[in-house]
């Protein structure tokens, strides 16, 4: 994950906080920030207001903001403790006290990058589907001898088996236990996994997943045992044919010697 600051205006920092805004520990500024997934690297502009104003003096400007990017998604709304955060899939704000503004944005970066990482998952399974319904019937028998096609099913279930080996080291970020005492950090961190569903996706994507390795798991069996029965059918040709010269050596001896 890269860091990029984009915008830093003391000028935005709200009505009422000029003061406060002299102290480093307070102020507003706009970050883009870098998260490389799967497939792809996402931008999120990040909107962050450390202030000690109540966040209601906030909220409408923030919504606003948000509001005017180019996400199609519903944000996440959550007013926590004095805090507020915003949360969509290319604006992300983040209002709070300077005292608790360093742990709750690594919150957020945390759930980000996860909730980016299970999204790439989700987008890349429909190309993992695309050709199971052909492939079944190679779950049954494999009778095709040509060699691209066993390098195709054997593609498609390493594309399968990555797909839920991330998936796999993404399930402790996913499945986080709650903090004792509770924490704001980790309050915000669980509540954002809760709104955006990331325990019942992690659990679709799985089964999914499961479903689509056990086809390949399946042909990849059927191709062991067709190029297998290829082996002992050329073998036993072989033997045949060896068989059959040795006959047909013995037949000329036994000619030659009553011909004497």
């Amino acid at each position: 994950m890269n860091t990029n600051i984009s915008h830093n205006s003391q000028g935005d920092v709200p009505a009422g906080n000029a003061n406060a805004s002299m102290n480093p520990a307070y102020g507003r500024h706009v970050e883009e920030v870098r998260f490389q997934s799967i497939s792809e690297q996402k931008k999120v502009e990040f909107l962050k207001i450390a202030t000690e104003d109540p966040i209601e003096s906030h909220f409408n400007d923030c919504i606003a903001w948000v509001n005017t990017g180019q996400s199609h998604d519903t944000p996440i709304v959550l007013d926590l403790y004095g805090t507020l955060v915003i949360w969509t899939q290319t604006r992300i704000v983040l209002v709070t006290a300077p005292r608790h503004f360093k742990k709750a944005e690594q919150a957020i970066l945390d759930f980000t990058t996860t909730a980016f990482e299970v999204g790439a998952i989700e987008h890349a399974l429909p190309s993992a589907w695309e050709h199971y319904e052909n492939d079944i019937p190679n779950g049954f028998l494999f009778h095709d001898s040509d060699k691209e096609s066993a390098a195709a099913l054997a593609h498609r279930y390493k594309q399968a088996m990555s797909l839920a080996g991330k998936l796999s080291r993404l399930s402790p970020h996913i499945h986080l236990a709650p903090e004792h005492p509770p924490t704001l950090a980790g309050q915000l961190g669980e509540r954002l996994r809760d709104r955006s569903r990331l325990v019942d996706r992690e659990e679709f994507a799985s089964e999914q997943l499961d479903t689509i390795i056990r086809l390949y798991e399946t042909t990849g069996q059927r191709v062991s045992e067709y190029a297998l029965a290829q082996r002992e059918y050329v073998l036993i040709w072989a033997i045949v044919f060896l068989l059959t010269a040795e006959i047909i050596l013995l037949l000329v001896d036994l000619v030659s010697t009553a011909g004497n």
